[in-house]
């Protein structure tokens, strides 16, 4: 049976391990990226005229959800947790992702942003909104941490499974902290849209497949695109 070792940060919890697992597959969670809690006061975003969320690790950053600005989700699943808080997005890209959230976002020219992301988040979104008349406030919610050494022995594990055929990797820290702690570029990559292919490719990965929606549906729908079990199943 096909293997598949995911590298999100929510390990055995992630939905996308669940998924993958219920569609038949062996997983290997394995999370080669971690984020830490940085100090966030919520109600020093209550002036703003928006508040742009890109991850839901993003949201349960924020204790407190300010009633006076309007929320932006960068897709479905950060708005999934926005509304899981009570709180309706105002926005959300028809296609996730920080450069159709920076061309789509409405009435943003003079307005007030903050831009609630990790501290290694790339500068696309934020210089997009900027170009198009924003004010841009850049909150550090959480920290990035490649390579987490907590990950190190269960990936050895992982890489030891003869049947292991793909690593999955959502974001360009997770690629990083993968061949930090001794992963090899000979493994196939899976990943989850345009940036992070870039970064895998940058690491020497030949990327396999890439999901067409920046959620765990969209990478569970890229693995079984690239080994679909019912053709294993009738060799």
């Amino acid at each position: 049976m096909i293997a598949i070792l995911v590298t999100r940060p929510g390990g055995e919890s992630d939905p996308l391990v669940q998924a993958l697992r219920r569609r038949g597959y062996r997983v290997h969670a394995v999370p080669t990226m971690q984020t830490e809690s940085a100090d966030l006061n919520p109600q020093s975003l209550a002036d703003y005229d928006w508040i742009v969320l890109t991850s839901t690790r993003g949201v349960k950053a924020l204790a407190d959800l300010p009633a006076g600005p309007r929320f932006a989700a960068v897709g479905s699943e950060t708005a999934r947790a926005l509304r899981a808080r009570g709180v309706e997005p105002s926005h959300v890209p028809a296609n996730a992702g920080g450069a159709d959230l920076g061309d789509t976002l409405p009435d943003v020219n003079g307005k007030r942003i903050a831009l609630v992301r990790a501290s290694a988040a790339a500068t696309d979104l934020p210089d997009r909104l900027r170009e198009r008349g924003a004010i841009v406030e850049e909150v550090i919610a959480y920290r990035t941490v490649e390579g987490p050494a907590a990950s190190a022995d269960l990936l050895h594990l992982a890489l030891m499974d003869p049947e292991l055929g793909a690593v999955v990797f959502a974001s360009g820290s997770a690629v990083r902290g993968f061949v930090d702690l001794g992963g090899s570029a000979r493994l196939p990559a899976i990943t989850i849209g345009p940036r992070t292919t870039s970064s895998a490719r940058e690491q020497g990965f030949q990327v396999i497949a890439e999901a067409d929606t920046q959620d765990a549906s969209g990478l569970a729908n890229a693995v079984v695109r690239a080994f679909p079990l019912e053709v294993e199943n009738d060799a």
